[in-house]
């Protein structure tokens, strides 16, 4: 049976390079998840006050079914990944980023602060992780660590740790219990 591999996280972490890294490493098949909502309209409408599409997630489920189909793997790139099939899922690797890296990696973008914060908020409540367990329960979810590391190294470490099952599953990242002081100043006042 086909599989899907999700490479989730937080805006920032990576996603999309490391993906794509993969994507190319185990000779699978990829998609950007936002990239193929907005293409193929896969979507119910527009939030303005958030500046983003509402996803609709039984027609994006309904397309990766149609995609895995014809790939043996299928790679998929996306902050909100966890919505694949389950089914059809294998591993769901939530990219994490220490705060304070992830900040600076998104003024580099050129995003507006109340945007950084949105997201750096998400990151550290683990956001993406929360929802990937409730979507496809803890064994499938894998968190990993960006932070100060290049994207070669973050691939080897899903090749040689996770997808050969060396790394436990489940979360295992808390940015406020590794870092209390930095990110409650930060972030939390």
């Amino acid at each position: 049976m086909p599989k899907i591999i999700v490479v989730s996280g937080t805006p920032g972490t990576g996603k999309t390079v490391i993906a794509k890294l993969l994507a190319e490493e185990l000779g699978a098949c990829y998609v950007n998840l936002s990239e193929m909502v907005l293409k193929e309209k896969l979507y119910v409408g527009y939030d303005e006050s958030r500046g983003s599409y509402i996803v609709d997630e039984e027609r994006v489920r309904s397309r990766l079914r149609e995609l895995v189909k014809d790939c043996n793997i299928l790679v998929v790139d996306g902050h909100y990944g966890e919505i694949a099939p389950r089914e059809y899922v294998d591993k769901v690797i939530v990219l994490r980023t220490d705060p304070l890296e992830l900040e600076e990696r998104l003024r580099r973008k050129n995003w507006s602060w109340e945007k950084i914060r949105e997201n750096i908020a998400a990151e550290i409540l683990g956001v993406c992780t929360v929802n990937a367990l409730e979507e496809q329960g803890a064994d499938k979810v894998y968190e990993v660590d960006t932070t100060n590391r290049s994207p070669q190294e973050v691939v080897k470490e899903i090749i040689e740790e996770v997808l050969t099952g060396k790394k436990p599953s489940g979360p295992r990242i808390d940015w406020l219990t590794l870092k209390p002081l930095e990110v409650i100043e930060r972030y939390l006042k």
